[in-house]
C-alpha cells in the first residue's frame, strides 16, 4: 500500500503499525512523490492508498482526484484531524473507501485497511461470474461470537457491481457503510459497548478491545445473535441488519443536525446515510434497512 502524510512522525507510527502485522507500506512524506510512484509501470501493484488530507502542497483531496485518475477501482483512504461531517461527505463524494479521524487506534486501523484490501482484491475476482445473477435473497443469522464481518460485508457486496448498482469506483465506500452497520450491531447493539472506551495508538492498553473480548465470550451478549437480510431485485437492493442488542430512541436522531449526529451516534450512522438512497431505523432502534436504487444501465 502507499502511505503519504507530511507529519514524519505520524508516517512513521502509522507505517511502522502497518508493518507490524505484514503490510508492504510505501511511505512519502509529500503527494506528488507518491503519485510518481503509482504511475510508474515498473513499481509494484498496490491495493490501498492511505492520505492525510491536511498537507502542504497537494492535500489529500488532491490526492484521491489524481489516484481515481490513474486508477479509479484503487480504494483511498483519507486521514483527518478534523474529521467534520463536511469532510467526510466531501471525501465520500471524490470515492474515498473511508475517513480515519486521528489519533488513530492501531486495532480499527488494521483492522478497516485488512478489510479493504481483501474486499478490493476479491471483488474483481467475484465480479465475472455474477453477471448472470438477475434476483436473489438471502438470509444470514450468527451469534455475536460467530459473526465475521468482513466475510458478510463481501456477501452483501459481491452482487454490487454486476447488477449494477454500484461502479468499481465507489463500490468500497458502500461496503465500509455495511461494515459500519455490522459494527454497530455487534458492538454498540449486542455488546453494549460505549465508542468513549476507545483509546489513542499511544495508549498501551485499549479498553474498548479488551471489553469486548470479554462480553464475546460472557452471555447473555455471546448468545444475541445478528440476523442480516439481502434481497436484490432488478431495481433495488435492499439489506436488513438486527441486532438482540436493547437499541435506542431512534426519533433522537431527526432532531440533530449533520454534524451532532456524528458525534452524538457516531460516524458510522452519518456514513450510512451518505452512501444509501434509503435508510430506515425500526422504532426499537436495533435494526437498520438500507437501499441502494439502479444507477447503472
Amino acid at each position: 500500500m502507499v502511505l503519504v502524510d507530511d507529519d514524519r512522525a505520524v508516517l512513521g507510527m502509522v507505517s511502522d503499525a502497518l508493518s507490524h502485522h505484514g503490510m508492504t507500506v510505501h511511505a512519502f512524506s509529500d503527494g506528488d512523490c507518491a503519485l510518481k510512484f503509482l504511475e510508474d509501470p515498473s513499481q509494484p501493484e498496490v491495493d490501498l492508498v492511505i492520505s492525510d488530507i491536511n498537507m502542504e502542497g497537494m492535500d489529500g483531496f488532491d490526492v484521491i482526484h489524481r489516484v481515481k485518475a490513474i486508477n479509479n477501482t484503487l480504494p483511498v483512504v483519507l486521514m483527518t484531524g478534523d474529521a467534520t461531517l463536511d469532510f467526510a461527505i466531501r471525501a465520500m463524494r471524490m470515492g474515498a473507501a473511508n475517513l480515519y479521524q486521528k489519533p488513530l487506534t492501531v486495532r480499527e486501523m488494521v483492522n478497516s485497511v485488512f478489510h479493504l484490501v481483501g474486499l478490493h482484491r476479491e471483488l474483481r475476482l467475484a465480479e465475472a461470474g455474477l453477471r448472470g445473477l438477475v434476483r436473489e435473497t438471502r438470509h444470514f443469522s450468527f451469534r455475536s461470537d460467530e459473526l465475521n464481518i468482513p466475510s458478510m460485508v463481501r456477501h452483501l457486496t459481491d452482487r454490487l457491481v454486476p447488477f449494477g448498482f454500484a461502479q468499481p469506483s465507489n463500490v468500497d465506500v458502500i461496503a465500509m457503510a455495511y461494515h459500519e452497520a455490522l459494527v454497530n450491531a455487534l458492538e454498540h447493539g449486542n455488546l453494549e459497548l460505549d465508542s468513549s472506551l476507545k483509546g489513542d495508538i499511544f495508549n498501551p492498553r485499549d479498553e474498548f478491545e479488551a471489553l469486548s473480548r470479554t462480553r464475546l465470550s460472557t452471555d447473555p451478549w455471546a448468545a444475541r445473535r445478528v440476523d442480516v437480510r439481502m434481497e436484490v431485485t432488478p431495481e433495488r437492493y435492499e439489506v436488513i441488519v438486527r441486532d438482540g442488542g436493547n437499541g435506542y430512541d431512534t426519533r433522537l436522531v431527526g432532531q440533530c443536525v449533520s454534524d451532532d449526529l456524528a458525534r452524538r451516534f457516531g460516524r458510522g450512522l452519518a456514513m450510512i446515510h451518505m452512501v444509501m438512497d434509503e435508510v430506515t431505523l425500526n422504532p426499537a432502534g436495533n435494526q437498520i434497512t438500507m437501499v441502494l436504487k439502479k444507477k447503472v444501465r
